[in-house]
């Protein structure tokens, strides 16, 4: 049965994949300059790490500028942190108590015990060498906790008392309440001008007030103004971004004043973001002025070894365009090397792989449009421009649906006009994301299975049977070749139909990944039985086709039956357990492996799911098709063959992968796909003959 096409819905399928082609060569050219990578460290941590060598702070951190961080990450201070610094004086009731029962010198709070103003539960300060660290810490507490819970108790010394319960919260408990010498208080000014004299970027870390307002806000940025440095980003810290829940639009406001970019952190399942209240409305409220960070999960590093950690960083901010590096140290040497080179080569070696990826380091940098004045601007495609793209997606539905339903060419016009019509004035005038992901997951189920139909088209006008291996081979490599492209198209209106800022970021993300997985081969199964009357019996009508079904399951089972069952389960398994990202199939280490192999070797890692099943699915399926095996086998391999087209497809949906590499994924896929499948029919041509002369001599016992 030949395929007829409307040959006015495919002229609206052409001028929509010109349209999306503009739009894609738009968003290339929005990536291709947003470039730069930020290597960046929390001072606190090479702070620690100097102590553990032994080694002068300001040293340590040079050594690991000159090894290439150029961000330093500044987070809240604490009485805890300051103390043990010796930047301030810190001393809790319970200790001032064992010091007087024990006869010991309380040093500068002596005689706090016997004082009036003597809590049992509190904490009491004093400065230390830098007067200003006093100052600024008051200052940090009053707005914290305000002026009832921290009040001077002495003048000479400067002391004062700040109520509250001072234990201490284990690490790994932080999600507990904090006593008052472990809770956040303002952003060090010492720090940050330390790592500007050093030449650091600074990257703020503030976390959120209890009942926060205006002037909480502005503290944090007062602060920022009286150490005199200039602040490039902020990235949220805690649960809750500053301003959460009711003050958002004054901290988003204080940030483009400020010109702060936002930074994203990543979620360690690789998708969306931390759940951190408020974050989306941030990034909203700062115009999409936000770049993408990736930190390996504390718990995970201590698992992976440092070669592991560093084939990471470069792969990561090329496929999943992540400009902010946020690199924690390790915290056992490698090789008999002290701590300290462990880690200054473990950097070295990150910002040589992420400058041979063609990256600058540098400010992380934003998806941004040109614009005349230098004004920055979010990347948006204008709405009449998704028109043609969105006309042409529910065209190639139409034409689908016109392969399972007698549709005369003008009722094919007549449904795309009013559907488009509809989809056009939602695009117009409204947002329209439920319908652009509606369209998108159309455009990623339905063009690899039309491109499989055009396949079949190809397979059935061959009227003799082609019996040599090379030539089955030779003619499956351009057929595969037409195959994709034709699926290609497909991916260019997903692409184009979900491109803008929003979605690079995976603030908006594409929903139903998993329907998007099986629903081609779902509906590559109900097109393949129309096609070849699979279910058709006597007579026409849905009794005819429930009387094909009941004789279906009539079948008695054999062993055969069982065996291609059991392999679709497995595929089935293996297929949908892979896809998302938590859970489902574990990865082998033979997989691994491969996976490195790939890396190394290609420009994009090929799916597994497109060159290991659907690609020597389809060589297998045009074997079938030549040599006119049963109709039984060309339906399952078929099935397999679309899993390939819908896999490269699918890529797509990773609005964060940059749109070249998604298609050059899929020409990497086709060239190992071209391996595995000649390999499988050339195996299988080279086992039919034994297996018939095993099944004669069978059958001949």
């Amino acid at each position: 049965m030949k395929s007829r096409y409307n040959p006015v819905l495919l002229a609206i399928v052409a001028i929509g994949l010109v349209m999306a082609l503009y739009l894609n060569f738009e968003r290339h050219e929005v990536e291709q300059k947003n470039n730069t990578v930020e290597l960046a460290m929390e001072y606190e941590n090479l702070r620690r790490l100097a102590a553990l060598e032994g080694l002068p702070e300001e040293k340590v951190l040079l050594e690991f500028k000159k090894a290439g961080i150029n961000s330093l990450m500044i987070f809240d201070t604490t009485l805890e942190r300051l103390s043990k610094k010796g930047e301030l004086n810190v001393a809790t009731a319970e200790q001032l108590r064992n010091a007087s029962v024990l006869g010991e010198d309380a040093g500068v709070f002596a005689g706090v015990v016997n004082s009036k103003d003597f809590h049992g539960s509190a904490a009491y300060i004093a400065p230390a060498a830098d007067m200003s660290v006093f100052k600024d810490t008051v200052d940090d507490l009053k707005i914290r906790y305000g002026s009832e819970r921290v009040k001077q108790i002495s003048e000479q010394p400067p002391i004062v008392r700040v109520d509250g319960s001072t234990d201490l919260v284990l690490p790994d408990k932080y999600d507990e309440p904090l006593g008052v010498l472990q809770a956040p208080l303002g952003l060090p000014a010492k720090d940050m001008r330390k790592a500007a004299e050093l030449g650091f970027n600074i990257i703020i870390r503030p976390q959120n007030y209890v009942a926060v307002d205006e002037e909480k806000i502005d503290s944090i940025f007062k602060r920022v103004e009286d150490a005199g440095v200039k602040v490039h980003a902020m990235m949220p810290c805690g649960r809750e971004v500053v301003g959460y829940p009711d003050k958002l639009d004054y901290m988003s406001a204080k940030l483009m004043d400020a010109d702060m970019q936002l930074i994203m952190l990543e979620h360690y399942t690789q998708l969306r973001f931390a759940d951190i209240k408020g974050l989306v409305s941030l990034a909203e409220g700062v115009g999409y002025k936000a770049s993408r960070s990736y930190v390996i999960d504390g718990m995970e590093q201590k698992k992976i070894s440092v070669d592991t950690a560093l084939r990471r960083w470069a792969l990561t901010d090329e496929e999943r365009n992540i400009r902010v590096n946020y690199i924690r140290p390790f915290h056992m040497p490698v090789d008999g090397k002290p701590l300290l080179e462990t880690n200054l080569k473990y950097v070295e070696d990150i910002k040589k792989s992420v400058e041979e990826r063609g990256y600058t380091i540098g400010k992380a940098g934003i998806f941004a449009e040109s614009d005349s004045h230098g004004y920055y601007m979010p990347y948006f495609t204008q709405r009449f421009e998704l028109l043609p793209v969105a006309a042409a997606i529910i065209a190639g539905c139409v034409i689908f649906l016109s392969l399972l339903v007698k549709l005369g060419n003008g009722k094919q016009l007549l449904l795309w006009a009013v559907l488009t019509a509809g989809a056009c004035g939602l695009l117009l005038f409204f947002r329209g994301l439920l319908l652009r992901q509606m369209l998108a997951m159309a455009a990623a189920c339905v063009f690899p299975v039309l491109s499989m139909n055009v396949i079949l088209d190809i397979w059935d006008s061959c009227k003799s049977k082609t019996s040599g291996a090379l030539k089955i081979v030779f003619n499956a490599v351009w057929q595969l070749a037409l195959a994709i492209a034709l699926s290609l198209v497909g991916a260019a209106f997903l692409s184009a139909i979900l491109t803008d800022s929003r979605f690079l970021l995976e603030i908006d993300i594409y929903r139903g990944v998993k329907l998007t997985f099986m629903l081609p081969v779902i509906l590559m199964a109900v097109l393949y039985a129309k096609r070849y009357d699979l279910l058709q019996a006597a007579g026409k009508g849905l009794p005819a086709v429930w009387s094909r079904v009941n004789g279906l399951l009539d079948i008695k089972l054999t062993y055969k039956h069982i065996a291609l069952l059991l392999v679709f389960l497995f595929v089935a398994y293996y297929f949908v357990g892979r896809s998302g990202h938590t859970g489902g199939v574990a990865v082998s280490g033979i997989e691994l492996k491969l996976r490195a192999l790939l890396e190394d070797a290609m420009y994009a890692r090929p799916r597994n799911k497109e060159f290991m099943i659907g690609h020597p699915a389809f060589f297998l399926a045009a074997m079938a098709a030549y040599k006119g095996a049963p109709r039984l086998w060309q339906f399952v391999l078929v099935c397999g063959a679309v899993i390939g087209q819908a896999s490269l497809v699918q890529t797509f949906c990773h609005m964060r992968t940059p749109v070249v590499m998604s298609f050059v994924r899929a020409l990497d896929g086709y060239a190992v796909g071209i391996i595995f499948g000649a390999v499988a029919v050339l195996t299988l041509a080279a086992m039919i003959p034994l297996i018939v002369r095993l099944k004669r001599r069978y059958l001949e016992q």
